[in-house]
Formats: C-alpha cells, structure tokens, sequence
C-alpha cells in the first residue's frame, strides 16, 4: 500500500560541519537555477559566509527540517500554486565560534545543567543566554528556491567600536531566539533575508525588515513578504500584476504599513538640505526604528528600497567654539543597511554631490571592487499610530530650544558665544525612566518624577547640551503637534555650580515641570 503522506514525508537530521572546509552553498548542496548564473542567487549567500567568518564562526550546524513562517505564507500563496512542486519546509544553519568538538561538548554541558538534579530552569536559561553571548553568531534560513535561497536571517550585529575613525550604532537590532537540540539560543540582530521577485522585490523585503523592527516596541505580530505585498496591492496595482512582484510604489507601501496597523511617514528628501535626511535618520535609529531608504541610480535608471539597520559616527569631540546649533546627525559618515542584493550590515558611505545627499556602497565581488552610487528621494519610516509629532516635528522643536538655551545664556549667564548639540529621538516612556534609573545624576530623581509627570506612551526626547552647562532633556508630548504642542518635563543631569535659572527658564518657556 503507498504512503498516505506520498513520497515527501518529512525526515529531521542536524550536521556539524567546519566552515573553513567547504562554502555554504556546498553544505547545502544546493542545486544550479536556470537561467540566472550560479554566482548571482548565491551572492548573498557567500556574503553570509563571510559575514560569520569575519565574527570569528567555526562551526555550522545545519537543520534539514526547519518550517519558516515567512516562506510557509510564501508558499501558500504563490508557490504551491506552481507546476513544479516546492517544499514547503526550509533548512536552516546556525552559526558557531567554535569548533565541532568543543561545541559538542558545550551543547552537551548545556542539556546536563536542564535536569532537575542539576539547578532550577533559571539556571539553565542563564547558562543559555551565556552560551549565546560568547558563541552564537546567529541562524539563517534555506529556503529551496535554487534562484534565491536566503530566508529570514539573523546575525550578531558588528561589535560598537568600527576600531577606525568611526563607532557603530546598531539600535534598531532586537534579540532574536532560535532552538536547536533543546537549547534555547539568542542573537541580538535584525533579520535580512533576499527577494525573490514572486512574492517580494526590493521595496517589499525592505519593509519587511523595517516592521521586524517596529513589532518590537509593541510586541506585535509578525509580518510576512506575503502579507506586505498582498495588503500593499489591494487597492492600486501600478506597475500590473502583484504576483510575480514588480515592485511597490510609493502609495503601495504606504497602504501596506497602514493596513499593518502602523502609521507610515513618509518624507521626501531630494532637493531638501542635508541637514534633515540626516537628522531623521539619525533620529530613527537611536529611537530604535528601521527607516527605508528609497533611492534612485544618478542617471535615474534604476530605483532601489533599503532599510536601515544603523549609523556610523565620527568619535563624539567636546563642543567648542565657534557658536553653532549642531545636531547629533552632524557626525553621522555612514548607514549599515539591508540591501536585499548583498546582505545585511552593508555600510554605506554618506556624501554630497551638487548639494544633494549621496549613499555611496563600496562592493567587492572577488577581486573586483567597485562603488555605487545612489541619491535618496524619500525615507519612509513606520511608526506606533499613537505617535502624531514626528521625528521632522521634534527635529524643528529641537532647534527652537537650543536656540533659547543660547540667547539665554548669552543675555543673563554671560556666556559669550555658547555653542550647543542636542539629538532627538521617540522612546517609549517607560524606557526613558529606565533610562533615568540607570544614570547616578538622574537616579535619586525618578520617584518624584513619576509621581507628578503624567507622560504619553511615546515621548520626544530632546538632550541638550551647552558650553560651560550641564546638559537636560526636554521630554514632548508626541500626542501633541507642532501647532499645539505640550511639553511634559525638563530633566538636568549633573549638579555643577551653576544655579538652576536656565533650566527653570526652558520650563517656563515651554510651560512644565523642572526637575534638578
């Protein structure tokens, strides 16, 4: 009698191999696609070698059997409707710096310290987390497509410290879990994976990666390259078709992070000074959210999506004169970004030609090197519906205050030319008071804090800092808009000789408590 479940019923095995002795791809033995080359599908692949060998990755463990909830969707709504029969499992390898027998002998270290005889749950769970902190590099899924096989994956982000000119800021990255032979693993990245023009081009997989991100800050469901597209082209369909994907308009991934129950806000940036697309992106990110960059090719050929998991910096120098207003955003050389077409953590240079902003992405294939060059028209970032001052909305308020801290100090401080930075950024309220608790200057202020100041579930976080001043925080309202605006708190940090008549003048002025 045949097998009820026919010729395909799923069979499990897991395989340690040594990553310096053979690629990925021949681990996977993964078969050639037609058509496209062999190079091409796999060039992100290789990138996700290289990426785990630069962090030191020694072992990779491969799951023959792994069900992927995004290409699941995938499958169902597109694939399983093809002649050819696709799986509708994935594969999935994990990422060790370790080699094959210590990490046997650590796996197995692990799965000792679980039974009851040997400590408590909590126990284990540490020794988990340890375990990942030291050695876990991070997962990624196969899927078996053979034109474009890297699913949802996850990778340990560079470490802060570029050890060059310049220092890292992953904030839009989140701690990720994956189980393997009974151990729970974490790896604080965010997930990338490669579009494969059925269900998702480019403008698809980078909203993808952007909402991975925003789910986060509520805990909310995960979202597919499926359910994008789908909700996306339910109303308009531009470019045809939504399935094979042709790509998204504007419009398209508007409606989709809307339908997704976010707020997209959309900003265009070419033509405008550099100072805003900087200022938003730097905002953004330190606030934890993946912007996407939309970008076209100089000769405007080519348009391109990409979402952006952080920034690099100049090392941070003490403000001086000559008096200037200066926006964190001012340090910012560079952007770690998503590109569906090379993979995750590609730096891209920042840089200006005929006053417009300019991304430059220095690519090396083998031994050739080369750079492209892209000018951003638009960011489109997603936020909690809550949230109705944007990031363009604290950015100008920021301008007006550090404006007033230096005519104030000027006029009654006798400060002559101040010159003054702040940053702005969108937190949750109760990570800003953790914030405060974390912070000796702030700490003892907390309680009194949060007995009298009611706050919004997002605030706008203005930090100030001026010459010869402790800095503060000015904390917005973000239910409030620019035209009607609510302050909630000024926050001073530090307890220099200086009275408290500046701080109590931005509290006045913008008509809120003070707290020193």
């Amino acid at each position: 009698m045949a097998d009820w479940f026919g010729p395909d019923r799923p069979t499990q095995s897991v395989g340690f191999h040594a990553i310096k002795r053979a690629s990925l791809a021949e681990i996977l033995r993964l078969p050639d696609p037609l058509l496209v080359g062999p190079g091409d599908p796999r060039r992100q692949l290789a990138y996700v070698q290289n990426y785990a060998q630069e962090l030191g990755c020694e072992t990779v463990v491969l799951e023959q059997h792994y069900i992927d909830r995004d290409h699941m969707e995938d499958h169902s709504v597109f694939y399983s409707k093809n002649l050819r029969q696709y799986r509708n499992s994935c594969q999935r390898l994990h990422f060790f710096s370790l080699d094959e027998r210590k990490l046997r002998a650590e796996i197995r270290r692990l799965r000792a310290l679980a039974l009851p005889s040997a400590g408590s749950k909590e126990s284990f769970a540490t020794a988990c987390e340890e375990f990942s902190r030291s050695h876990y590099i991070g997962f990624a899924v196969i899927k078996p497509l053979p034109g474009c096989p890297v699913g949802r994956t996850v990778l340990r982000c560079l470490p802060p410290d570029s050890g060059k000119s310049h220092r890292r800021h992953l904030d839009c990255a989140y701690d990720a879990e994956a189980h393997l032979l009974g151990l729970r693993l974490t790896v604080r990245g965010l997930p990338f994976q490669q579009q494969d023009l059925g269900v998702s081009a480019c403008a698809t997989t980078a909203l993808w990666t952007s909402l991975q991100g925003a789910r986060q800050l509520e805990q909310a469901g995960s979202v597919t390259p499926a359910q994008i597209t789908i909700r996306a082209s339910q109303f308009a369909l531009p470019f045809g078709r939504s399935m094979p994907s042709e790509g998204l308009s504007l419009d398209q991934m508007c409606q989709a992070v809307h339908s997704l129950g976010y707020s997209p806000t959309l900003y265009r940036t070419e033509g405008a000074s550099e100072d805003l697309p900087r200022a938003l992106l730097q905002s953004s990110v330190s606030s934890g959210i993946s912007p996407v960059v939309i970008m076209r090719s100089l000769d405007q050929t080519t348009r391109h999506a990409v979402a952006v998991a952080g920034t690099a910096t100049e090392h941070p120098t003490e403000v001086q004169a000559p008096p200037e207003m200066r926006h964190a955003s001012a340090d910012l050389v560079a952007l770690y970004i998503h590109d569906d077409r090379y993979g995750p953590y590609l730096k891209a240079d920042i840089a200006s030609r005929s006053g417009n902003f300019l991304l430059r992405l220095p690519l090396r294939n083998g031994e050739v090197s080369r750079t492209e060059e892209w000018i951003p028209t638009h960011i489109l970032i997603p936020i909690h519906p809550k949230i109705r001052l944007s990031f363009r909305g604290v950015y100008t308020t920021g301008l007006k205050v550090v404006s007033d801290v230096q005519a104030f100090s000027e006029e009654r401080l006798g400060i002559k030319k101040p010159a003054a930075s702040w940053s702005s950024r969108i937190v949750r309220s109760h990570v800003y008071i953790e914030s405060l608790l974390g912070d000796e200057r702030t700490a003892p202020l907390v309680e009194r804090f949060c007995e009298s100041v009611p706050l919004s579930r997002y605030v706008g976080v203005l930090h100030v800092e001026a010459q010869s001043l402790d800095p503060f925080d000015l904390l917005l309202d973000t239910t409030s808009t620019e035209r009607n605006l609510n302050c909630s708190a000024v926050v001073r940090f530090g307890k220099s000789n200086q009275d408290n008549s500046l701080y109590q003048f931005i509290a006045d002025q913008y008509q809120c408590k003070m707290f020193v």
